[in-house]
Formats: structure tokens, C-alpha cells, sequence
């Protein structure tokens, strides 16, 4: 299968430096501040994040119920699409279900709208759409645009027409919309889409939003059955056979891809991607070179730098880490990238310049369990065992991509690690990345990765915000830098608002150890509840 990094999810900092004032008990947002409203695109720069649409369905409405489980996000796509079709230029779906993933929120609308706005400032959009469908006799849209440089909300757009419609009427709702935020900032560069069937948009869509993976390529294939040129059904599908290792298959629903399709750029990549896979080296290094000779791309070097790596030293071209170094100046911010930099450093036993591109990486993502296994690895080559040793703790902490996980650092590097991700142009985390890299914690946990302040702070920040697994890896750094009751404390609270009890409860009982007066740490036993009383004292932890 396609590896993709062994941890997702970016940093979003709610609140502090990087949140905009939403608010207001009415609802509305307030402009953004000076510091964003200058990062904020201008004309000819303009960004549209259209969200997913929220959707009621009528009693005896055509296509029942379960029509309003795809519809919202069907009318997202094709509101977007007709908007750049109109010469915006719309963030994509993809773009959309990149960022989400990055900060492990739900692609949803049921978030709430103070939540969806700070995500689109965070990515730098200009302006963002929220809809709603409701489907009865006919299906009603309604739409709504926010100007995000000055919090303004513009007029609202509303069309309706039968189901069958549905390709007609976003369109139209999507001039509309256009016409709502002002004059094209840029000439359409390629109009309409090529029209397929509404049977095969619906099976694409019901594909795209489908439970299970097995639900997702029985929706697709039928999609691609009746549309078998469409570059976005050709996509998803390759998405699909490539997760289940299919990747013959991925392979030939990429290379059917259309050359004047819009995703014809990201259907190369995703074959030479599949030819990596395949052991298919000199055609994949082909491709990327094609790629590359077009435009420059730090997911083509990475990729080239991937071709590099598995040919083990066989075959003429650069090596592996001069492709990395190369997709790192490319894209600074990528923490991947500075992984497998350090990785491709450490199989060719350059030690120290392994150490300093894993640094890096750790600067960026102290939460990364696989940068920690490999700096252990190379500790140990260096004569320094109990260096070693530590960053194994915290990487068997993490939980590493290796099973079983290694008791003690690997004396050899261990193999298979190499991050290599199938999105070409990630501009909208791209944007993401770098305005969080402002961010008061960020900047703070970067200058000093292994203090356990910032780790404890940006923690409590997550797990204000709803991102609990990334609280609980910053916590869990924070105990390995500092072990403090408030640590302590802090991760048991996180493991209990997953529902592992069990866990909450070691990590309280680990809090009055090392402070036994501590009434955070009997507040948090009490609302486990259900236990055997702590005494007053428990024993000490043993000295590190």
C-alpha cells in the first residue's frame, strides 16, 4: 500500500495568535484582524472555501431519507466547480478533505459555523460559502457567502428546481454566488465541465462520502461504469484500489484519466505513484522526471527521492537524500519531507546528518513516534546509550508504526519508513502550515521541542478546541520532558473524554504520587468514580 505518513493531523492552534474574532452571541463573524487582513488574498489572489451543505429531506421526498446523506455534498462540489468555471478559483474537495484531516476535525456540517470560519481563515481563504439543501418535491438551495478580509456577510442566494435538475441549479447557484462576491478576479481557464449522467455524479458522490471502503469502490465502479472518462470518478477510484494495495488497478484507472482533464496532472502522479508500488522503478522515475520538467514540485522530488531510496543504490541518478533535500527547500514547512531526509541520511550512515535533519523533523512535529525510533537508533551508533534510551521512551509512548515495537533502540535503522503521500499540490495545507508556524505554542515548542511548558499549554489548547488525540500526544511529551502532577493530571482528563477509564485513572493515581496533595488529582478520581480509594500517599516514581 501507499505509505503515507505514519501520523496525520496538523497543529491548529484555537484561539491566541491565530484565531480570528468570531463571535458574537448573534453568530456573526467579526473582521479580521490587521495581521490577517494582510495575508488576506486580493484581487486576482481570491480564494473560495465552499463547506459541505447541510441537508434536510422531506417524508416521501424523491430518493427518500437517504438522498440527504449525499446531496449537501454533491451541491458543495458543484457549487464550486461552477465557481471556478466562472473564473474563481475555488479550493477543491480534495483541498478541503486534506485540511480537515490535518486538523482531525470531521468533514462535516454539523460543525459548528465559528469552527468552520476559523478553518477557512486558517488556509487563507478570501471567502467562504455555507448552503443548505432541502429536498421535497423539489430540491431548495440556499446559499450564504462571508467575505472573510471584512467579516461581511453578502447577499444570499436561493434556487430550487426538480432532482434531475441538480446539475442546473447549483450552477446557477453558483453564478450567483459569484456575482454576490464581484467582478472575476481571472479569466475561466477551462469553462463547464464535461456533463456525465446524474446516475453516475450520484454513484461518484455516494462513493466519495461512503461508510466503509468496501461501500466506496461498489458506489465508484458503478460511477466509472457508467462514466468511464471522468477525471474525478478516475481519481477517487485510484484513491480507493490504492488504500487496498490494488495497485493494478489503480494503475490503469490513472492512466485513463483524459489529458485535457482537470485532474490529468494529479492522474500522472498517481500512476508513477502506483508504479512505485508495483517495483516498476524506471517507468515511475520517468513520469516524476515529466512531471518535474513541467513544474517544479516538492511532491514529485519526495517521490523521486521514494524511486531513489527502494532501488536501494541501483541505478544511475542522484541519490535518495538529494532528492529530499531538494522537496525540503521546496516545501520547509513539510514535516515529512525533513523526515525523509533524515531517514535517507541514517540508511546511508551519515549519522550526524541524519540527526540534524530528524531535528528538524522533531521541531515540527515533536508528537512524530518514528522520528524518535530512528533518532534512537542513531544515538545508539554514537556511543550514547542513555540518549538513546530516552528517545525510545517517548516513541514507544507515541506508539510506533513497527509491530511488534522494539523494547530496546534497533541496532540497525529500521526499514520501510519512508513517507511518501499521493496529494501533488497540498496549497491549501501549504497555507495552513505556514500560518500556523506564527502561532505563539508552535514557534514556542519549535525553539525548544523537548520543554515541557509549551507541550502542556499547546496540550490544553487542543483539548479546548475537541482534538483530544493531539492533547494526548502533547501530553504525553510534556510527562516525558517534565513528570508533573499537572502532566499527569492533564492526560488522565484527555484519556477520560475518550472513554478509557482505565487509563484516566493510572495517570491520576501517577498525580498524587508525585503530589499527593493535589486536588486537581482527586477532582479527576472523582469523576472516574467507581474505584477503590487512593491512600494518601502513594510511592514515589523511581528517579529517571
Amino acid at each position: 500500500m501507499l505509505r503515507e505518513s505514519a501520523r496525520r493531523g496538523g497543529r491548529w492552534i484555537a484561539g491566541g495568535a491565530l484565531a480570528i474574532s468570531l463571535l458574537a452571541s448573534t453568530g456573526a463573524p467579526a473582521p479580521l484582524s490587521a495581521e490577517r487582513q494582510s495575508a488576506a488574498p486580493r484581487a486576482g489572489g481570491s480564494r473560495v472555501l465552499v463547506m459541505p451543505f447541510t441537508t434536510q429531506a422531506d417524508l416521501g421526498a424523491p430518493g427518500g431519507t437517504g438522498a440527504a446523506l449525499w446531496l449537501g455534498e454533491a451541491a458543495a462540489i458543484l457549487v464550486a466547480e461552477s465557481l471556478d468555471a466562472a473564473g474563481f478559483s475555488a479550493f477543491s474537495r480534495d483541498d478541503r478533505v486534506a485540511v480537515f484531516d490535518r486538523l482531525r476535525l470531521p468533514v462535516s456540517s454539523s460543525l459548528a459555523r465559528a469552527t468552520l470560519i476559523r478553518v477557512a481563515d486558517l488556509v487563507g481563504a478570501s471567502e467562504v460559502v455555507f448552503g443548505h439543501v432541502r429536498l421535497g418535491p423539489t430540491v431548495a438551495v440556499r446559499v450564504e457567502t462571508i467575505r472573510l478580509r471584512d467579516g461581511r456577510e453578502l447577499p444570499s442566494v436561493a434556487d430550487e428546481a426538480g432532482l434531475a435538475e441538480l446539475f442546473a441549479l447549483c450552477a446557477r447557484v453558483g453564478d450567483g454566488v459569484a456575482r454576490a462576491i464581484g467582478p472575476s478576479p481571472a479569466a475561466a481557464a477551462s469553462g463547464r465541465r464535461a456533463a456525465i449522467s446524474f446516475t453516475a455524479f450520484e454513484h461518484y458522490v455516494k462513493g466519495l462520502v461512503a461508510a466503509t471502503p468496501s461501500a466506496a469502490q461498489r458506489f465508484l465502479e458503478n460511477a466509472m461504469t457508467l462514466a468511464p472518462h471522468d477525471g474525478r470518478v478516475l481519481t477517487a477510484i485510484w484513491q480507493v484500489y490504492a488504500d487496498q494495495g490494488a495497485h493494478e488497478r489503480a494503475l490503469a484507472a490513472a492512466s485513463a484519466v483524459p489529458a485535457d482533464a482537470p485532474e490529468s496532472r494529479q492522474a500522472r502522479f498517481n500512476a508513477a505513484l502506483s508504479l512505485i508500488e508495483l517495483r516498476r522503478y524506471d517507468g515511475a522515475a520517468r513520469a516524476l522526471a515529466a512531471l518535474q520538467a513541467e513544474r517544479q514540485s516538492a511532491a514529485v522530488s519526495n517521490a523521486l527521492g521514494i524511486v531513489a531510496l527502494r532501488r536501494g543504490g541501483s541505478g544511475a541518478g542522484e541519490a535518495p537524500s538529494g532528492h529530499f533535500a531538494r522537496a525540503v527547500a521546496e516545501e520547509p514547512t513539510a514535516m515529512d519531507y525533513h523526515f525523509n531526509l533524515g531517514y535517507a541520511r541514517a540508511l546511508a550512515h551519515d549519522v550526524t546528518g541524519a540527526l540534524a535533519a530528524l531535528r528538524e523533523a522533531v521541531r515540527r512535529d515533536t508528537a512524530d513516534a518514528d522520528t524518535h525510533l530512528v533518532m534512537s537508533t542513531l544515538l545508539l551508533a554514537s556511543g550514547k546509550p542513555a540518549e538513546a534510551a530516552r528517545e525510545l521512551e517517548l516513541a514507544s509512548l507515541l506508539g510506533v508504526s513497527l509491530e511488534p515495537a522494539p523494547a530496546a533502540p534497533p541496532a540497525a535503522v529500521p526499514a520501510g519508513l519512508e513517507r511518501i503521500g499521493a496529494d501533488l499540490d497540498q496549497a491549501a495545507v501549504r497555507a495552513l502550515d505556514a500560518t500556523e508556524a506564527t502561532g505563539d505554542l508552535r514557534r514556542a515548542v519549535y525553539l525548544s521541542p523537548y520543554t515541557d511548558e509549551p507541550h502542556l499549554l499547546l496540550g490544553h489548547r487542543y483539548h479546548q478546541s475537541g482534538r483530544i488525540a493531539d492533547a494526548i500526544d502533547e501530553f504525553k511529551v510534556a510527562v516525558w520532558c517534565k513528570e508533573t502532577a499537572a502532566a499527569r493530571v492533564a492526560l488522565g482528563a484527555a484519556f477520560l473524554d475518550t472513554g478509557d477509564r482505565e487509563a484516566a485513572r493510572r495517570e491520576a493515581e501517577r498525580a498524587i504520587a508525585i503530589a499527593p496533595t493535589s486536588a486537581e488529582a482527586r477532582a479527576l478520581l472523582l469523576r472516574i468514580g467507581g474505584g477503590t480509594a487512593v491512600p494518601a500517599v502513594l510511592p514515589s516514581a523511581p528517579a529517571r
